[in-house]
């Protein structure tokens, strides 16, 4: 309501030129088209997931005529990879990408503070392997890292296949970096004089002020790999997730009862935890943590 009202102050005040109404108008309607824009592929997927076959193939532009959520009950059953079900799937993804981010943005943070912190022989190097790493390409490296895994022992075994992910030589750690440099090292400092040690500078003074930027990449990062289905595909071909699954699924919905709309219908069911986490990690990526607690 609040923003409906500043809206319309803006476009019919009398202190508002004409020319400055207009422009908010007409970018007012641009953000409204490309949000409509968005939401349409998911409007789409949706309204054909509660069609049936031979509906669906007659019009997969028109709303559906009879709602049918029969296929998304199926889902659970019918939709499978192997042995591994769609639930299964779905728990594969959730470790696969919640866990391993925790462990990326971990190791990223432990890279990128001290060299934003303090100054030791070796800084300027290690700074220079991370800008080196994150803009040489390594598509060619493909078949390397494969065989590398494969010889160490760490293909369908997560376990040894997390150590790849406790690294910290990536962008989240160039963008930690420079925002732990950000930080006034008077909070550090006050902390030291209160008797406080380094680890715990870190942790209850540096981090919480960093909040924001680790959730933003952590979220972001989760989203990403939860789409991700390489590494199911090559090297945890045991541990199926959902976009692998999603992956192989589409190659057989011509030949399962009611494919396409359960096809669809997984989509829907996939995307619930994406949209989730940005629902809920949105308002802490747009905290403004730049209120300062020093005092002269």
């Amino acid at each position: 309501m609040s923003m409906l009202k500043s809206f319309k102050k803006k476009l019919f005040g009398t202190n508002e030129g004409k020319s400055r109404r207009i422009i908010f108008t007409v970018f007012f309607v641009l953000y409204i088209v490309l949000s409509l824009y968005c939401l349409y592929p998911l409007f789409w997927t949706f309204a054909n997931s509660l069609k049936s076959v031979e509906e669906y193939y007659d019009s997969t532009m028109a709303l559906p005529k009879k709602w049918d959520i029969s296929y998304y009950s199926r889902i659970f059953t019918a939709f499978h990879v192997g042995d591994s079900t769609f639930v299964e799937m779905a728990l594969n993804s959730i470790w696969l990408a919640f866990g391993s981010q925790i462990l990326e943005i971990l190791a990223s943070a432990m890279v990128a503070y001290p060299l934003a912190r303090y100054n030791f022989p070796g800084k300027n190097f290690i700074y220079g392997i991370i800008v080196f790493r994150i803009t040489i390409p390594i598509i060619g490296a493909g078949a390397a890292g494969y065989k590398l895994i494969r010889g160490l022992g760490m293909l369908n075994n997560p376990m040894l296949f997390s150590l790849q992910w406790f690294v910290g030589f990536d962008m989240s750690a160039l963008v930690m970096y420079g925002y732990f440099k950000g930080i006034d090292k008077g909070y550090s400092e006050a902390a030291f004089m209160d008797g406080a040690t380094r680890l715990q500078t870190l942790i209850h003074v540096v981090l919480p002020q960093a909040m924001p930027c680790i959730i933003a990449l952590y979220v972001s990062a989760v989203m990403g790999k939860w789409n991700q289905y390489s590494e199911s595909m090559l090297y945890l071909t045991k541990y199926p997730n959902l976009a692998y699954g999603l992956y192989l699924f589409q190659d057989e919905v011509l030949f399962v009862e009611g494919g396409t709309p359960m096809f669809f219908g997984a989509i829907i069911l996939s995307a619930i935890v994406p949209l989730t986490l940005f629902a809920i990690g949105q308002k802490a990526m747009l905290t403004n943590m730049s209120v300062g607690g020093l005092k002269g």
